[in-house]
């Protein structure tokens, strides 16, 4: 927070497991700073087999997760990597970045497949 506030552009990944109680923490910890919240989701079969391509995971994880970590929190944009390349989902968080057409942090989520 204290990087964003001098100015930085700052990247946060965060696996949000409590849901929209871990957004309100990150809320209040970047204290109004201008914030574009960004949901990555990916169909819960898809990101099991993932996981077990990679084999460094615990099984069964991302399936749990797919869905509970987006329980109750608002996003600005949304991409969906089921069937979107990575790339192009950056792209696209890069192009809402520069565009900036709505206000930051509006609780108003804009879908992106």
């Amino acid at each position: 927070a204290a990087m964003a506030g001098a100015g930085g552009r700052v990247i946060v990944d965060e696996v949000f497991l409590g849901g929209a109680e871990s957004q309100r923490r990150w809320t209040t910890a970047l204290g109004g700073l201008d914030v574009l919240w960004v949901g990555v989701r990916c169909d819960p079969a898809v990101a099991e087999a993932r996981e077990a391509a990679r084999g460094d995971r615990v099984g069964g994880m991302a399936r749990t997760q797919a869905e509970l970590v987006h329980r109750g929190v608002v996003y600005d944009l949304e991409v969906d990597t089921t069937r979107t390349e990575a790339l192009e989902c950056a792209r696209r968080i890069a192009a809402r970045v520069r565009q900036r057409t709505m206000p930051p942090s509006t609780g108003r989520t804009t879908p992106v497949t």
